[in-house]
């Protein structure tokens, strides 16, 4: 049974894509079942950015260090979007600069139209706040009711802040904490689970309770996608804020272009969960053990996968699985 685990996102107004290979394939599962069916389940991106694009077309298939016949052995390429369960969890930031610049209540229209948008998509949504406490609290747990989310948003006010000061290392440690437990390894299903982390600030982290190298070393080592929103002007240095936006930077000058960066964040969100494809291949193979590499190419270039499995119980009978409806 393949299953995914990825997420986190920290926001900020202007995109910035963190630059990367093209395409760059990254295996995220894998299972063999008898009596032949190897399964792959893959993201592409192009120089950091999502590819929703890949058909059968751009995959080469070769198992054993041969070329994969198509009249000795059957395969498909399934995107898997269909079949995601995806979580988001947006941090907010309750800081006093937050609170005595009287940003929040734009922030708060601005998440529940966010909140909202996802929802519309099929995701589930958390909001959840922080401050200089060590602590993280959640306003709304995971749901796909956007009233409630509203609601919950809307409830958000001065009284909430329990430290004027800033731990924003602290929060992204814990809200990637939240989405790991969120999706657990244990759990034995047919959909695909993608969890996003966003963190909404207005500056660095001046708490110091966690450092920036901790936070930064842990989302660089998640399986969880990472993006940031700021509301910093242009004389603001970012480099940590676009360090733990691994995936993803947005940079907002002022208050009157959060609206747009985080519509363009919805944008990026919903792109990301169409990057995901599934391989499915009946082996014809009957040796101890074999290889298969799949090669994707994209914009004139390749990159190339392999998963490496024991072929001993293969036999007649492999049937590809049902297309997610």
């Amino acid at each position: 049974m393949l299953r995914l685990y990825i997420f986190a996102i920290s926001v900020a107004v202007l995109f910035t894509g963190c630059a990367g290979p093209c395409p760059n394939i990254t295996k995220i599962d894998e299972s063999v079942t008898a009596p032949g069916l190897v399964q792959v389940l893959f993201s592409v991106q192009c120089a950091g950015e999502p590819v929703t694009a890949v058909e059968e077309t751009d995959i080469t298939l070769s198992e054993g260090g041969t070329d994969v016949s198509g009249s000795e052995s059957e395969w498909r390429l399934d995107p898997v979007a269909a079949a995601l369960e995806t979580y988001t969890l947006l941090l907010m930031d309750v800081s006093d600069s937050i609170i005595e610049q009287g940003t929040l209540e734009t922030a708060q229209e601005v998440a529940k139209g966010f909140s909202e948008s996802l929802v519309a998509q099929g995701q589930q949504v958390s909001v959840a706040i922080f401050d200089g406490d060590p602590n993280i609290r959640t306003i709304v747990d995971f749901t796909s009711n956007a009233e409630t989310l509203a609601d919950g948003i809307d409830s958000i006010g001065p009284g909430d802040q329990l430290d004027g000061s800033t731990n924003l290392n602290g929060a992204v440690l814990a809200g990637l904490e939240v989405l790991d437990g969120k999706v657990s390894e244990d759990v034995e299903a047919e959909l695909v689970s993608v969890a996003n982390l966003v963190v909404f600030t207005d500056g660095l982290d001046r708490a110091g309770r966690e450092t920036h190298s901790r936070a930064k070393n842990t989302v660089e080592g998640s399986n969880h996608d990472t993006f940031v929103v700021a509301l910093i002007d242009e004389e603001v240095e970012a480099e940590e804020l676009e360090e733990l936006g691994e995936d993803g930077f947005f940079r907002a000058d002022d208050v009157d272009a959060l609206t747009a960066t985080f519509d363009e964040l919805t944008s990026r969100l919903v792109a990301e969960v169409n990057k995901y494809y599934r391989l499915s291949y009946c082996s014809p193979l009957r040796n101890p053990r074999s290889n298969l590499k799949v090669k994707v190419s994209w914009e004139e270039k390749a990159d190339t996968l392999k998963v490496t499995y024991p072929t001993k119980d293969f036999g007649p009978g492999c049937e590809l699985p049902a297309r997610s409806s």
